[in-house]
């Protein structure tokens, strides 16, 4: 399985620490980290250390696969030029003779591939054909999958998560006010402006709900612009940065947090909606990608269209107001993680497409 390696945040980090512990116990696999100890602003750009930072992943590569001779070579993959990068591993894993999945997690693959010339399209046409199965992580992202695909070769696994190590926090809920969590990258595809605006108006009509923003950020400056905008907002006094965090800090935000939000531009299936239901969070976000999969409109929260600052105020509104209503969507949020979006299955239907692909 190759994948991000250490020091490496967002979502396809978040995924792989919960599923390659879990799948060591059912499968004799190595895990090959692409990348390490590297910022997500640093990613998708044509850079003289990326493409050295490549290069030395391709020459690690030989002698693992040289060692481990594997059946099959997993592989997480995005989009944009880490799709372009990590072709050279579906390349040499074929010539290799291996069966070889490819694991989607770009929020608009195939945007981006309906932007691209010609040349780039044909390519990736021809490289996921080489695939012997694509997974993708909602049902909404395999319909757009369908146009570069054949539909019949992709399958959808939802993202999964260790939902008997998040423990819900009800009881640390009930005196502390209202407080909404943001987890995510700080910058404009998560909608972090249109929050700090959201904020600002509920500020304005006397709503006493609080907001950590927890996250790295997005591009170069992200974080300082956010700051700048609270400021001029005058929301210090309601908002806090709080900056990456990871593990116990990150449990912690969840424990004592009375709602998620999140409102993206663009999304797949956002590992941080998954923790924060497994937590017991009612999640306010928007209708992207596989978001509306896990998140039903007025049962375990509210989806609202992207940029759309008011009706973003209208559902915080609901739920900073209203305790008894947190608590329930936030239990149906715990019930749905459990039944759907657990590890657990998620190993086992993996396991059995391993075994069919190897031919066992």
């Amino acid at each position: 399985m190759l994948g991000p390696g250490e020091g490496v945040v967002g979502g396809i980090s978040t995924l792989a620490e919960t599923l390659v512990p879990a799948l060591e116990q059912r499968v004799d696999l190595l895990y090959f980290p692409t990348v390490r100890r590297r910022p997500l602003k640093e990613s998708g750009r044509i850079s003289l250390r990326n493409i050295t930072l490549a290069l030395s992943q391709y020459a690690r590569f030989f002698p693992v696969l040289h060692r481990f001779r594997p059946h099959i070579i997993h592989l997480h993959t995005s989009q944009g030029i880490a799709w372009l990068k990590d072709t050279f591993f579906v390349l040499v894993g074929k010539a290799c003779r291996c069966r070889v999945v490819l694991h989607m997690h770009g929020g608009n693959f195939a945007e981006i591939y309906n932007r691209s010339n010609y040349l780039i399209q044909r390519y990736t046409c021809s490289i996921s054909s080489l695939a012997d199965a694509v997974i993708e992580v909602s049902a909404e992202r395999r319909r757009h999958l369908a146009q570069i695909v054949p539909i019949e070769r992709v399958i959808t696994f939802r993202n999964c998560i260790n939902v008997d190590a998040i423990s819900p926090g009800f009881s640390d809920r009930s005196s502390n006010g209202a407080r909404a969590l943001f987890l995510g990258v700080v910058g404009p595809s998560k909608g972090t402006l249109d929050l700090l605006e959201a904020m600002a108006r509920l500020k304005s009509r006397g709503c006493s709900l609080r907001l950590w923003i927890a996250g790295h950020e997005e591009r170069e400056g992200d974080l300082a612009r956010a700051h700048t905008r609270l400021q001029e907002l005058d929301l210090e006094d309601v908002c806090h940065l709080v900056g990456m965090v990871r593990g116990a800090s990150k449990s912690q935000l969840l424990r004592e947090a009375s709602l998620f939000v999140l409102p993206s531009y663009q999304e797949a299936l956002p590992m941080a909606v998954l923790e924060a239901m497994a937590a017991g969070l009612p999640i306010v976000a928007t209708a992207v990608g596989g978001i509306p999969e896990v998140v039903k409109d007025g049962y375990n929260g509210f989806l609202v269209t992207p940029g759309d600052v008011e009706a973003l105020v209208e559902k915080l509104a609901i739920l900073a107001s209203d305790p008894h209503l947190c608590e329930v969507m936030g239990q149906r949020s715990r019930e749905i993680a459990e039944q759907e979006l657990d590890v657990k299955p998620y190993v086992k239907r993996l396991v059995a497409l391993y075994e069919s692909l190897a031919g066992l």
